[in-house]
């Protein structure tokens, strides 16, 4: 089981929802980013699309006990999402793939917040 996550919405540190992840964290995140779009929900967070020549940057935070941290993050992000384990850095790292269509839904370029 991968011990780290990328996020890169509101469970990043400093937004809304980073309350929710700190306690789980060991150390600070490091910056890097995901091949893919990110898009705005509309609803106050964002949307991840893996693929294409687009970049997300996200924060990668390394969880101290990923079968207690993950289940209470898979209630947060809810049926729109979907957790993946993929490569991140030559290791196994999880993220949060929207499920739903994206249309007509505005790319977000710099990432979230809004820009």
């Amino acid at each position: 089981m991968p011990d780290r996550i990328a996020v890169y919405g509101t469970l990043r540190a400093g937004a809304a929802a980073w309350h929710l992840l700190a306690p789980h964290v060991t150390g600070p995140g490091e910056a890097t980013w995901l091949p893919g779009k990110l898009y705005d929900t509309g609803h106050g967070y964002p949307a991840l699309k893996l693929g294409g020549d687009s970049r997300v940057p996200v924060e990668v935070f390394r969880l101290r006990d990923p079968a207690t941290a993950l289940p209470l993050l898979d209630e947060y992000e809810g049926p729109e999402y979907e957790r993946r384990s993929v490569p991140l850095g030559g290791r196994p790292c999880w993220v949060y793939l929207w499920l739903g269509p994206v249309d007509g839904m505005r790319p977000l370029h710099r990432g979230w917040p809004l820009e």
